[in-house]
C-alpha cells in the first residue's frame, strides 16, 4: 500500500507543478508519470536495496532524467517541460524546514548534520540530471559522424 502511495503521491506532484509551470496541457500527464518512476526508483533503492538516501535520490533523477529526454524525444518538446515538474517530488524542502526549526530552537548541531543532508540531496538532484543530460547526449540525441568530411574533397 505504501508503495501506492508514494506513486500517486509523486504523480499527483508533478501533474500539477506541470500544470502550475503552465505546461501544454497535452503534457500534464507526461510530466506526472516522469516524476513518479524518478520518484519510484528511488524509493525502491531506498526500501529494497537499503541504499543510502543520497544515492538513491542520485539514481531516482538520473531514470527521471532519462525518461524526461526520451519523452522530449518521442513527444517533440523540451526535456525542461518534463523535468521541472519532475525533479518536484526530490526536493528536500521538509528536511530544509526540519535543519532550520533545530537552528532555531538553538540545536546547532543537529542543525548542521540537517542541513549537511539537504546540500547533498539538492547535489545529487544536480548530479542526476547533469549524468542525464550527458548520457543522452551520448545514446539519445547521436550527431553525425563529420569524420569522413575531413577526408573527403570539396568542389
Amino acid at each position: 500500500m505504501e508503495w501506492l502511495l508514494h506513486l500517486l503521491f509523486s504523480f499527483t506532484a508533478s501533474f500539477f507543478f506541470a500544470v502550475l509551470f503552465d505546461a501544454p496541457k497535452r503534457l500534464f500527464f507526461f510530466a506526472g508519470v516522469a516524476g513518479a518512476t524518478g520518484w519510484t526508483v528511488s524509493r525502491i533503492l531506498l526500501d529494497l536495496f537499503s541504499m543510502h538516501e543520497i544515492y538513491a535520490t542520485m539514481f531516482g533523477t538520473l531514470v527521471l532524467g532519462i525518461v524526461c529526454h526520451l519523452m522530449a524525444r518521442l513527444l517533440k518538446e523540451p526535456a525542461t517541460m518534463f523535468m521541472v515538474p519532475g525533479i518536484i517530488p526530490f526536493v528536500p524542502g521538509g528536511l530544509a524546514y526540519e535543519a532550520t526549526s533545530l537552528l532555531v530552537q538553538f540545536e546547532y548541531n543537529q542543525s548542521l548534520n540537517t542541513m549537511l543532508e539537504v546540500i547533498l540531496i539538492a547535489g545529487a538532484v544536480a548530479v542526476g540530471l547533469l549524468f542525464s543530460d550527458q548520457l543522452s547526449k551520448m545514446f539519445i540525441h547521436k550527431k553525425h559522424n563529420y569524420s569522413d568530411l575531413r577526408t573527403r574533397k570539396m568542389p
